[in-house]
């Protein structure tokens, strides 16, 4: 069994499929620079890390060799193994966001260069409630925090309520893949302002005009901002108002 060095330590790359639930894929690859680019354990191993010690079946990294992407379980979904018999053997974390401490099962973990946590991904039909600074939001996907642990996205559940200085909104996308928890529509600065939303049920009334989604595939994207406000959508909207002139309202 061939074994890889990285800097995380040695581990052995995958060579027998003939278990059930194992992947038919490379067991390494690798950077143009030679650095490993991803790598498929034999056995499932602990992995200990800078944010932790967690156990690993795949592991994808960055071109200098730092890890970027870690998946505690990656076994093949099939008539003879399900994704219920997947997620019985997932293990669950305490992981901080917003200062506060949940417990989950992540799906994937995927780390910044620093070594720092940038999005945890969870199983299906798994669901966390995570403090935002528009107050509890429950998601089924997971969220994306910044180097400091302050959240920087989420993919809000349906009956999601945002309070903003134009009215109540209902964030909601449906979206058809939903790999990662990373870039999800609900985005935060690092200073805790709500930069952008989707949503299909708010209408934004500009000047008595309004704006609004054409349908549940074509969400309206609303950027709130300091004395402006943008809107993109279907219908080739795409506007940036100025508040102080303009009366914007949600609706």
């Amino acid at each position: 069994m061939e074994k890889i060095e990285t800097r995380y330590g040695s581990f052995t790359a995958c060579s027998d499929s003939s278990d059930l639930r194992k992947k038919y894929r490379c067991p390494v690859e690798y950077h143009r620079n030679g650095n490993v680019r991803s790598l498929y354990l034999q056995d499932i191993t602990e992995v200990t890390l800078p944010a932790g010690t967690f156990q690993a079946e795949l592991m994808t990294f960055y071109e200098d060799g730092t890890i970027k992407r870690l998946f505690p379980l990656y076994g093949q979904i099939s008539g003879y193994w399900s994704v219920e018999d997947e997620i019985s053997s997932a293990p669950e974390y305490r992981f901080t966001v917003n200062g506060h401490r949940l417990t989950m099962r992540p799906q994937c973990i995927y780390f910044y260069p620093s070594g720092k946590i940038r999005s945890v991904t969870l199983w299906p039909n798994d669901s966390i409630t995570v403090n935002t600074p528009q107050g509890p939001v429950t998601t089924k996907l997971g969220f994306e925090i910044y180097e400091n642990g302050n959240i920087r996205s989420i993919e809000p559940s349906f009956g999601t309520r945002y309070s903003t200085e134009y009215g109540e909104a209902d964030p909601f996308i449906i979206r058809n893949h939903m790999l990662h928890a990373e870039d999800a529509s609900t985005g935060f600065d690092e200073n805790g302002n709500l930069v952008r939303f989707a949503t299909f049920n708010t209408k934004v009334e500009i000047n008595g005009r309004s704006y609004k989604a054409k349908d549940y595939r074509s969400p309206l994207i609303i950027f709130p901002g300091e004395g402006a406000i943008g809107i993109k959508g279907s219908d080739d909207i795409d506007l940036w108002i100025d508040t102080s002139d303009n009366e914007v309202r949600f609706d």
